[in-house]
């Protein structure tokens, strides 16, 4: 009786090697995988929380890399489009001043071509005038 009751003893009154035994044995196997699972659960718990954090921080620093860029971006569209209206007004400056200097070329064209005509109608006058002033010349020297 002695062996009955310190097996009863150890199995917290139940006899191991008959069916309560093995319901007992069952049972604190189901706990100790239950407790594993609820370690598991926090450590996956806390894995997740990880993750979350280094996912909203890199959120935070992918839409701070937003807002810069987009900044920049948008500075230098303005910059460009204040350039594009330089260079319009340049050109239509430019273009005014080729207008003029066109201008000025082909009056100074019709202005070379007429004293190109007086000169051409006063070597005509000094041919003929020389031409009739050579023999009064000739006969003035002659005597």
């Amino acid at each position: 009786m002695d062996t009955f009751q310190s097996q009863g003893a150890r199995s917290g009154g139940f006899n191991v090697t008959g069916l309560k035994g093995k319901v007992l044995g069952l049972a604190q196997t189901l706990q100790s995988q239950n407790e594993e699972i609820g370690v598991q659960k926090n450590y996956i718990e806390t894995h997740k929380s990880e993750n979350m954090s280094t996912s909203n921080s890199l959120q935070a620093q992918l839409n701070d890399i937003k807002r810069y860029f987009g900044a920049d971006l948008q500075r230098m569209e303005e910059e460009f489009k204040v350039q594009v209206n330089l260079q319009k007004t340049e050109n239509v400056r430019l273009q005014q001043q080729l207008t003029t200097l066109k201008g000025e070329k082909t009056s100074i064209h019709q202005q070379v071509i007429a004293l190109q005509r007086r000169i051409e109608e006063i070597e005509e006058e000094m041919g003929t005038s020389s031409a009739a002033a050579t023999p009064a010349l000739a006969t003035e020297m002659s005597g």
